[in-house]
């Protein structure tokens, strides 16, 4: 995708685990996705095959995507990582966004796209990575905890009061002496993350809940499949009375490259 995730799209609900059984196996885990989390974290190519990069811009995407991985939250949360200021990741458009200098790491948040975008601001400057980590924890607790339900970070950002000014001092200054209390909580998620499908697999309680209908191991048969492209997808309204290429009961193989 653009956002440099993996869709696998066309699977259906009964053929989630097989799908999950297989990518775990390979080394992937769970993108998140399907819920109100941290997406990948989007990077350049850095200093290793730019000749414009001044940090490892994908280095430090890995640390940012291993650490607050699974991070629930009000609502969806995009990050990325550029190793300069051409900004080839597009950090400026995320909930926080992180921009390579010479002297270190740019911070910027509350970056917005879709229907009402906004560009992000910048919260610090020329941070080194230990700072910029602990700035970043308490950024993200800190909307966490007083964000409305399926409020993004710009429209957070808009409705709070003192603003940019605000929320610098409470994160980067802390004016509120929370600063401890906000890392020990994300410091807390990180210790205690796992892999969901990973977990699902091994719990045949929430295994049983992959399935059509609660009573019949049955699929829908309401639903109907067509090859494009070789791949599955539900048929058009003109397509249902065809017989589909994936006949309903037929398990469809996805499968991916590391």
């Amino acid at each position: 995708t653009g956002g440099q995730r993996i869709d696998l799209l066309g699977a259906r609900v009964h053929q989630l685990p097989a799908i999950w059984s297989r990518l775990v196996d390979a080394g992937f885990e769970s993108g998140h996705a399907y819920g109100k989390a941290l997406r990948t974290v989007k990077s350049c190519v850095g200093t290793n095959w730019c000749r414009y990069g001044v940090q490892d811009s994908t280095a430090l995407a890995i640390q940012l995507e291993l650490r607050y991985r699974g991070l629930r939250s009000p609502h969806k949360i995009k990050s990325a990582v550029s190793g300069c200021s051409r900004e080839c990741a597009e950090a400026q458009s995320k909930d926080f966004g992180v921009i390579a200098t010479e002297k270190g790491w740019n911070l910027y948040v509350c970056g917005n796209g879709g229907t009402r975008p906004q560009h992000a601001v910048l919260l610090a400057s020329d941070l080194d990575s230990e700072t910029l980590i602990r700035t970043i924890d308490r950024f993200l607790m800190f909307y966490i905890r007083t964000a409305g339900r399926l409020e993004r970070t710009a429209p957070w950002l808009n409705k709070l009061d003192g603003g940019l000014d605000y929320l610098r001092r409470v994160v980067v200054d802390d004016a509120l002496g929370i600063g401890a209390e906000l890392e020990a909580a994300m410091a807390h998620h990180v210790a205690n993350y796992e892999c969901e499908w990973k977990a699902t697999l091994a719990d045949p309680q929430r295994m049983a809940r992959f399935t059509h209908f609660v009573n019949s191991n049955d699929v829908d048969p309401g639903v109907v499949m067509v090859s494009e492209r070789g791949q599955p997808r539900p048929a058009y309204e003109g397509e249902r009375s065809a017989d589909p290429a994936e006949p309903c009961g037929v398990p469809v193989l996805v499968g991916a490259t590391r």
